[in-house]
């Protein structure tokens, strides 16, 4: 999952090249600390050590869309990789997160975050397989 889904990010117009400057010649050492965030998220076994809202906090080229960007390219590969109710599950924790770090990251008081990190939104167009 987490190795299909950064080979996607990486073709993204805009995200790809966030994730590129941040991760040039250290991808062999961000993908085991995502593979343990998703072990520590979806199996709750405690893998992920890391903060990851001061880590999104430090990243100043992101806009509010970005999370919205993310969650267009997840949700596809998600939904080719695992069946369809283990699919929904596993999109409906990622937006709960995606929500989580766009208010922490764009909210303020009372802020609700945009549509575009529910499931009611489109998806990206871009092919990843």
């Amino acid at each position: 999952m987490v190795h299909t889904f950064y080979g996607c990010i990486r073709q993204h117009p805009r995200l790809g090249g966030i994730f590129e400057r941040r991760l040039a010649g250290r991808w062999e050492e961000h993908l085991p600390k995502m593979e343990a965030f998703w072990q520590s998220v979806l199996m709750k076994n405690g893998a992920y050590k890391g903060k990851p809202v001061p880590a999104h906090l430090k990243q100043k080229e992101l806009v509010s869309t970005d999370y919205g960007e993310w969650l267009s390219v997840f949700r596809p590969v998600i939904r080719e990789l695992f069946v369809p109710d283990l699919a929904d599950e596993i999109v409906a924790i990622a937006e709960r997160i995606a929500q989580s770090l766009w208010l922490a990251t764009f909210g303020t008081p009372g802020a609700n975050p945009p549509a575009e990190l529910t499931s009611q939104s489109s998806e990206w167009s871009g092919s990843c397989w």
